[in-house]
């Protein structure tokens, strides 16, 4: 048999201008719906005009070189019509300063001294500039902290009788002074102590009684779990056994501040975690690239010194290596570069990626604290209700300096613990020991310091406070406001 050729024009799509000829694919409406679960928006979603990441910034309308060359391709048109498109471009670019969360000055010359070397990130030259900056955002931000380490106040004498008249009076306001900041050292060595689970003999035995209980050879027919072959029931004890020795393996130093940095404070780091939330926000990133981006800055940061003036170039390029290892569609070197304010060419980008890899030696499998949550989540029959509130309480882990070498799986159940308390749904089972790992004892001093933290949420995390006081997360920031409020009496 012959076949005919049909008459009929055939749909053609031209690469050059990214537009569907004969035919137009008919675009959602509302992409949102595609990006719930953590689920990738379909290619028929996206906008065939430009070409977007993750419903980001074009990388093209990136760099203002890349819009006034485009306006100068654009000459042999009318004046009018050009006038009018660079006003346009104007007003993008301007939209997009505005958007976009930056923490030092978009304005700053391009002709700043850029180290060379491939180890950019491990230059300890810091700027004047650079500590205004960080002050100025800190401030803004609810940081009221004194972010020079070596300020001192001065005081001038002039009459030397004035001066040998309050010798007396001199020695004993400088033997107060020294109680009280001996006083507020050992308050400060308090605050900042690192926080574990607590493990005794009776503990060890209660855990071993519930794992005798729940443990079987054989699947368990009644679970939904043991049907579904993407779960891999039948190693699953053997898998989260692995993800607890890897907790334990990637783990921090929790002093690195005070033993490997010489200009940072635990002030900048909270400045840094606040900003990072803004950057991921907008990516509209998972919450795992979240947690293994603050693990890679703690690690790296555990190994080697850095100064001030690159600590945010640290916290974008970890961010980018989180995006890689956990993402589908990855933010573009020149959206890292802007996010920065433009003070590292791409080079210099790309050279402190290399360096942070090379530093910590190619391993990013570090397991986070929301791969804990889902299993500990089987024992609530996965309440919605419940992990969301727990996720608040697990974001806001990343802003305090106590919670930088605990185990993201004594984290994980804490949040559940105490979500579960809020909400009234029962006491601490054996299911959930069985499926967490951890006990109630373990778990009560956590969500006490947990509850310490909501508390004071306008100082402590207020970026995630206005994330998770909306509806998509059913407004949890809320909601634990007005249960402190009841139960303490707290504004």
């Amino acid at each position: 048999m012959l076949r005919r050729s049909s008459n009929r024009t055939q749909t053609q799509n031209n690469e050059n201008t990214n537009q569907v000829s004969k035919s137009k694919p008919v675009v959602d409406s509302n992409p949102q719906r595609y990006t719930q679960s953590g689920s990738s928006i379909p290619n028929t979603a996206l906008n065939t005009t430009s070409r977007t990441v993750l419903g980001i910034v074009p990388e093209n309308a990136l760099n203002s070189q890349n819009i006034s060359q485009q306006s100068q391709f654009q000459s042999s048109q009318s004046e009018s019509s050009s006038y009018k498109q660079q006003q346009q471009q104007q007003q993008q670019t301007q939209q997009l300063k505005t958007k976009i969360p930056v923490l030092v000055d978009t304005n700053q010359s391009h002709n700043s001294s850029i180290p060379k070397s491939d180890d950019i990130l491990e230059s300890t030259n810091i700027t004047h500039y650079d500590q205004e900056n960080f002050q100025s955002y800190s401030h803004d931000h609810g940081h009221d902290h004194d972010l020079d380490p070596h300020h001192h106040i001065h005081h001038e004498i002039d009459d030397d009788e004035d001066e040998n008249a309050d010798v007396d009076v001199d020695v004993d306001e400088d033997e107060d002074e020294d109680d009280v900041l001996a006083d507020e050292e050992d308050d400060d060595l308090l605050y900042n102590e690192p926080l574990s689970p607590i493990l005794n003999d009776s503990i060890r035995l209660e855990i071993d009684r519930v794992y005798t209980r729940f443990s079987r050879d054989t699947l368990d027919p009644n679970d939904e779990d043991t049907y579904d072959v993407t779960m891999v029931a039948e190693y699953g004890n053997r898998i989260f056994n692995y993800l607890h020795s890897l907790e334990i393996k990637y783990k921090p130093n929790a002093r690195y501040i005070e033993e490997v940095q010489d200009d940072l404070l635990w002030e900048h780091r909270a400045t840094l975690m606040d900003w990072l939330v803004q950057l991921h926000s907008r990516f509209n990133l998972l919450p795992e690239t979240l947690y293994l981006a603050v693990n890679i800055i703690d690690r790296f940061l555990s190994k080697k010194t850095i100064s001030l003036s690159r600590f945010q170039l640290c916290g974008a390029v970890a961010l980018f290596l989180a995006a890689k290892y956990e993402e589908i569609n990855v933010p573009t070197v020149s959206q890292m570069v802007y996010m920065v304010g433009n003070q590292y060419p791409r080079e210099s980008f790309l050279r402190a990626e290399r360096f942070m890899v090379e530093v910590l030696g190619f391993e990013f499998g570090w397991p986070g604290p929301m791969s804990f949550l889902r299993r500990g989540s089987k024992a609530d029959d996965y309440d919605n209700e419940i992990r969301t509130l727990a996720k608040y309480f697990l974001e806001i882990t990343i802003m305090d300096s106590r919670f930088v070498s605990s185990p993201p799986s004594w984290l994980a159940a804490g949040a559940q613990f105490l979500a579960r308390r809020m909400l009234g749904r029962g006491d601490w089972t054996e299911a959930h020991i069985y499926y967490t790992g951890y006990t109630a004892e373990q778990l009560v001093p956590l969500a006490e310091v947990l509850e310490e933290c909501c508390m004071s949420s306008e100082t402590h995390h207020r970026t995630i406070f206005q994330k998770y006081s909306e509806r998509r997360f059913k407004r949890s920031a809320c909601y634990v406001q007005e249960y402190l409020h009841e139960l303490y009496g707290t504004n």
